[in-house]
């Protein structure tokens, strides 16, 4: 007989999937492998997670919340470890920094660039 699944852990699954998938991890190819390597957890561990099976447990969450740019909070609130609201990433403010980070910036150079470059298309903004 097949254990029926937790509808928190199902949701929770697509959660981490979505996240995953915005921070550039792709699921379908080495992407598991890569998401698991920067959590700390096995690659079995994350595909229990994106399946839905995962019995969750709030101590190994938190490297995958750093892997997924997430605070824990809201990671744990997202499993239904912890009550309330998560904070979902579109209610949280879009900083240059972020920005540059989710699209994959990396060079401190070209961090400082996409900065300058930001400041100045929001001043020409702020003056139309």
């Amino acid at each position: 007989m097949a254990s029926r699944q937790n509808p928190k852990s199902k949701a929770f699954g697509r959660y981490v999937a979505n996240r995953a998938g915005a921070r550039g991890y792709v699921l379908n190819g080495d992407g598991k492998a890569k998401l698991a390597e920067a959590a700390g957890m096995s690659e079995a561990d994350i595909t229990k997670i994106l399946n839905g099976e995962y019995e969750i447990q709030p101590d190994p969450l938190k490297p995958l919340a750093t892997a997924l740019d997430v605070p824990q909070k809201e990671l744990l609130r997202m499993a239904g470890v912890l009550e309330g609201r998560a904070t979902l990433p579109q209610d949280r403010p879009l900083t240059v920094q972020l920005a540059a980070q989710r699209l994959g910036i990396k060079s401190p150079k070209n961090i400082e660039l996409f900065q300058i470059l930001v400041t100045a298309l929001l001043d020409t903004e702020k003056r139309r």
